[in-house]
């Protein structure tokens, strides 16, 4: 099956709703409190959430599709900054998800590659992301790639807060 990747339109949005709810669901029905997951869902990923991310000049979203199948996303968030990077020329990657059963077939590699593709084309130096603590396997995958642990954010999420770890990536040049 083919892989591609484009840059999401206007038009997508029901599509990124749609993969936004199932696959932050996927990765955290297990051990979040259901009420918790579904207020930050509905929150999160509603159509007009996600129209006004996509109408957003500071927001870049990409789709892959594999054999034509919206299977994963990402998105770019310009002028956003972690404490820990407040002198640095960086860009956010402020999502990106994968469906369960398409992980481990190279999709989420490819879309990130995308994503520090862009993140050149637009000047930046560093690459940053926010990854809840105690989500290892999501970790051990930015490592691969060679992000670094740099600080910590708060995640305010249904009745908890949670730790999330601040990960760079300086990017090369091309």
């Amino acid at each position: 099956m083919t892989l591609t990747i484009r840059k999401a339109e206007t038009s997508d949005a029901k599509l990124i709703s749609v993969l936004g709810t199932t696959t932050f669901y996927e990765a955290y029905c297990e051990q979040d409190d259901s009420a918790d997951l579904a207020e930050y869902v509905n929150e999160a990923f509603n159509l007009t959430q996600i129209e006004s991310e996509l109408n957003d000049a500071d927001s870049t979203f990409f789709i892959a599709e594999l054999g034509g199948n919206a299977v994963a996303y990402a998105k770019l968030r310009e002028n956003s900054r972690a404490e820990c990077l407040k002198d640095e020329n960086a860009i956010e990657l402020q999502r990106i998800y994968v469906l369960r059963h398409i992980k481990g077939k190279g999709v989420g590699f490819a879309l990130i590659r995308k994503c520090f593709e862009a993140a050149r084309e637009k000047d930046y130096e560093t690459i940053w992301l926010g990854v809840w603590e105690e989500n290892l396997a999501a970790q051990g995958f930015y490592k691969k790639l060679g992000f670094k642990r740099v600080g910590e954010l708060y995640f305010p999420y249904g009745s908890e807060v949670g730790t999330n770890f601040v990960l760079k990536r300086e990017l090369e040049t091309a």
